[in-house]
């Protein structure tokens, strides 16, 4: 990302001026005071505070700066967002970026790094570099009138932090944090993508370490307490807090249960 005040001027870029072994990218200006103005092709869009203006590098354009302005500026890979090109050029024809959700995400997040940026984190920074992306996506998606497929991100995301689960739900360090930052989204992102599903985070993550508890309780003899740390709890009194909770009885009578029935059954 990139803070830029200056003066009135124009800014040609020239198709020619990007190396062709350079991957195209989408740039973002979030206009912060003044105006601007961006002629690519034969489209020109007037751009006021506030307002973003996304377009996409790998075309000739030119930037007109009437008065004296600041903006932020940050640039995608297209790898990060997909199909560029035309779509954000068509959508913007008839003045400023339209507004939508993925406007208003990439707008509240670039204001929000803008303000923060200096005491930023370098695990916040990264975390916000993947949310900007993927309200990237979002636009990209916006921009092809595909918003049903908002729906299709999330549940992507959601099966993404459920393999992540099963991967990791012995780890007695596993939380949602954890899980936002390995996946390089926000907390409030990684929740989102749950509000559509029957379970949350939270409830994935125990019944993923509840079942794997019910199986080392019927196939080994691993005393109560290692199998809690076996599935991820670090305190077994919590672990049989838990299981009760789900099972209706302790892990040591769920295990005679069990057995028993295991056993009239052979």
């Amino acid at each position: 990302m990139s803070r830029i005040a200056s003066v009135p001027q124009v800014v040609t870029s020239l198709l020619s001026e990007v190396p062709p072994t350079a991957a195209e990218s989408t740039q973002i200006q979030l206009v912060r005071s003044g105006s601007l103005i961006l002629q690519q092709g034969d489209r020109q869009t007037r751009f006021g505070a506030g307002e973003l203006a996304v377009y996409d590098v790998s075309e000739p354009f030119e930037f007109v700066y009437p008065t004296e302005f600041s903006t932020i500026i940050v640039q995608v890979p297209t790898a990060d967002t997909g199909r560029i090109g035309s779509a954000f050029g068509a959508s913007s024809t008839a003045g400023a970026w339209p507004r939508s959700a993925g406007h208003d995400m990439v707008r509240s997040l670039l204001a929000t790094t803008d303000a923060h940026f200096d005491s930023l984190t370098a695990n916040s920074r990264s975390a916000l570099s993947r949310a900007i992306v993927d309200a990237m996506q979002l636009l990209v998606r916006e921009a092809h009138h595909e918003e049903p497929e908002y729906a299709s991100s999330r549940t992507v995301l959601a099966r993404r932090a459920r393999s992540y689960v099963q991967r990791h739900a012995s780890d007695i360090t596993l939380s949602s944090g954890r899980v936002a930052a390995d996946l390089h989204v926000s907390v409030r992102t990684l929740h989102s993508a749950f509000e559509d599903e029957r379970e949350t985070l939270a409830q994935i993550i125990r019944s993923t370490r509840i079942e794997r508890a019910r199986s080392l309780l019927v196939t080994t003899t691993l005393s109560v307490s290692l199998v809690a740390r076996e599935v991820g709890y670090a305190d077994v009194t919590t672990f049989i807090r838990v299981f009760k909770g789900c099972e209706g009885v302790t892990p040591a009578v769920w295990r005679r249960r069990h057995t028993l029935s295991a056993s009239g059954r052979a």
